[in-house]
């Protein structure tokens, strides 16, 4: 009888250990899986994907096509910031070479606001290919720039704020679901 109870308690005492596990994993909202996946491991990537997307309270209820169209307006946000410094930076740039490589930076960045715009509005209206499409547009921005620099034999002063959006950018290709399949094709 001893060893029944005994046996009884050990398996409710198991119980007790495994179910809030159960319901921890179960808890996991989407933006976790989603930082997960886009991290692949990597504590640091998933801490800057969590960080990022934080930034926005919406992201914490959001299903993946939210979470998609919050990175995209993030991005949005980093290029507008970077446009506006660049602007800042040409009224006062006085080396003409200098000054043509911020107009490149700046017809670019000025771009890239407007296609990061649609393609949040693509993306929140189903229209991934649309999103997609202007996505990949936009990816070539930081590198535009930064060549426009070493063409001209002069560092960049926006290396920083190129860096920061090329890793939005990989975040919003990472979060954004591919379009379905037309029918019939596979």
């Amino acid at each position: 009888m001893a060893s029944l109870q005994s046996l009884s308690s050990c398996g409710a005492l198991l119980l007790l250990l495994l179910v809030p596990d159960a319901c921890m994993a179960s808890t996991k909202t989407t933006l976790q899986d989603k930082c997960d996946a886009y991290a692949a491991g990597d504590r640091t990537s998933y801490d800057y994907c969590m960080k990022t997307l934080l930034a926005d309270r919406k992201s914490v209820s959001a299903d993946t096509l939210g979470l998609a169209v919050i990175v995209l307006r993030i991005g949005r946000a980093t290029a507008k910031a970077t446009a506006d410094k660049i602007a800042q930076r040409q009224g006062v740039e006085t080396v003409p070479t200098r000054r043509d490589c911020l107009a490149t930076c700046a017809t670019e960045y000025a771009a890239a606001v407007r296609r990061l715009g649609r393609a949040a509005r693509d993306a929140a209206q189903g229209d991934l290919q649309g999103a997609q499409n202007l996505l990949a547009e936009v990816t070539g921005t930081t590198a535009r720039c930064e060549a426009a620099f070493a063409a001209a034999g002069q560092s960049s002063p926006l290396s920083g704020a190129d860096r920061e959006l090329d890793d939005q950018l990989e975040l919003a290709i990472s979060f954004l679901p591919s379009p379905p399949l037309p029918a019939g094709a596979s």
